[in-house]
C-alpha cells in the first residue's frame, strides 16, 4: 500500500512510538535510528530506560544529542529493572498520543511504518491497525520466513475482530504486540495492561482482542523482528534454565486462564477456551521437553496445576464448537498429577511438540 503524500504536522494526529530499553548495546542503535527516520512526521518517542547494566541508555542519550529529530525523544527511567511488560505499561501510561506503537529494542522499523499505520487508523478510526513484519536472522540479513497478511481487511461492531480471530484454533493475528498501532483511548478505557514476565504478549493478545470493535488488517511489512539466539525468545537454547522463568511462565498463563471468566457467554467463548489450552498444552510440553535443564524440579503437581481449564463442564457441554477438545483438557487436569503429566508426555511425543 503506498501513499503518495505525508502527512502535514499540522493536520496528522501525534503518535507515541514506545521502546523499552534493557541490555541491547549491539542494537539500539540501528532501532532508534529507524524510529528518528519516519516518514511521518508527528512522532513522540517515548524510551523507558529499565535500568540495564550497559551502554545502551548512552548510545540514546547520543542519538538524541545529534540527531534532527531528537527533540522527539522522551526519556523516562523505571527505579529498578520491572521486565518489559511494566515497560510497556509505563508507556501506555505516560504517552501523550493519539495511538501509541511498540518497538522492540532490538528490531527495527521500515521508514514508511507509521505513515501507512496511521493513515488507516484515521480513515475508519481503529482501535488496533496491524501489519505485516518479516524475520531478519542477525548474523547475516537472511530474510527468514516472513509472517505476512494475505490481503488488507477490515473489521467494524462488536466481535466481529474477535470472531475473525477465534475462527479456529489457527493463530489469524501473530502473537506479538509490536507492529501494531493501537489507540491509546482503547487501551486506557479498557484497562488494558501488561502482565507477567513470561509469554506477555500471548496474555495480552487474549486480553485485547476481544474488546476490539474497529480494527484493520494490512498486508504491507513494516516490522523487522531480528532473530538473536541471546534474545528472550532464544533462552531455551541454554544448558541450564533457571526454575523461575517456567514458573514466571505458568503464573502468565494463570492469568490468562482467570480472565477467560469475563468472556463467558459471549460467541466466540468455546474457541476462545480452546485456544487458551492449546496455549497451555504447548507451555506444558516445552516443560517436559526441557525438565532436566531447570535449575530445579519442576514436580508433576505443578505442571498438572497449568493444565487446569477455564470452563467449568457444564459451560463446556454447551459449547458448540470444540466441545470435545475443552473436554478433554478439563478431564486431563482433574487426572492425578502422575497420570495427568504421563498422558500429555505421550500426546507431546506423538504430535512433536516434545
Amino acid at each position: 500500500m503506498e501513499l503518495s503524500n505525508h502527512y502535514p504536522k499540522s493536520e496528522s494526529p501525534l503518535v507515541t512510538i514506545g521502546i523499552p530499553v534493557y541490555n541491547v548495546e549491539p542494537y539500539i542503535e540501528k532501532c532508534l535510528l529507524s524510529v528518528l527516520n519516519q516518514t511521518y512526521q508527528n512522532l513522540e518517542i517515548l524510551v523507558v530506560d529499565d535500568c540495564g547494566s550497559d551502554n545502551s541508555m548512552a548510545i540514546v542519550s547520543s542519538l538524541v544529542q545529534k540527531h534532527s529529530r531528537g527533540a522527539a525523544v522522551r526519556i523516562t527511567k523505571h527505579a529498578q529493572n520491572k521486565g518489559i511488560g511494566e515497560a510497556r505499561n509505563t508507556i501506555i501510561k505516560e504517552c501523550r498520543g493519539k495511538y501509541v506503537y511498540f518497538i522492540d529494542s532490538d528490531d527495527f522499523m521500515e521508514p514508511n511504518a507509521i505513515e501507512l499505520l496511521c493513515a488507516q487508523s484515521e480513515k475508519y478510526e481503529t482501535d488496533v491497525a496491524i501489519a505485516s513484519h518479516r524475520k531478519v536472522a542477525l548474523n547475516t540479513g537472511e530474510e527468514l520466513p516472513t509472517y505476512q497478511y494475505k490481503s488488507f481487511r477490515r473489521f467494524y461492531g462488536e466481535d466481529a475482530f474477535a470472531n475473525y480471530v477465534c475462527s479456529d484454533l489457527r493463530w489469524h493475528v501473530a502473537i506479538v504486540v509490536w507492529n501494531i498501532l493501537f489507540s491509546v483511548d482503547f487501551l486506557r478505557t479498557n484497562n488494558l495492561l501488561f502482565a507477567g514476565r513470561k509469554d506477555e504478549d500471548a496474555l495480552f493478545l487474549s486480553d485485547y482482542y476481544s474488546e476490539v470493535k474497529s480494527a484493520v488488517i494490512m498486508p504491507d511489512i513494516t516490522y523487522n523482528y531480528v532473530a538473536r539466539p541471546d534474545s528472550i525468545m532464544g533462552y531455551m537454547a541454554r544448558k541450564k534454565i533457571p526454575i523461575r522463568e517456567i514458573y514466571e511462565r505458568f503464573n502468565t498463563d494463570a492469568i490468562m486462564t482467570e480472565h477467560c471468566a469475563r468472556l463467558r457467554g459471549r460467541s466466540f467463548y468455546d474457541v476462545h477456551c480452546a485456544r487458551v489450552m492449546k496455549h497451555k498444552f504447548r507451555a506444558v510440553c516445552v516443560a517436559l521437553r526441557h525438565r532436566h535443564r531447570f535449575t530445579e524440579p519442576l514436580t508433576n503437581q505443578e505442571i498438572r496445576q497449568e493444565l487446569k481449564h477455564p470452563a467449568s463442564l457444564s459451560d463446556i457441554i454447551h459449547f458448540k464448537r470444540y466441545k470435545l477438545f475443552n473436554l478433554f483438557f478439563n478431564i486431563i487436569g482433574r487426572f492425578p498429577p502422575s497420570l495427568s503429566v504421563g498422558v500429555v508426555y505421550v500426546i507431546g511425543k506423538l504430535i512433536r511438540w516434545i
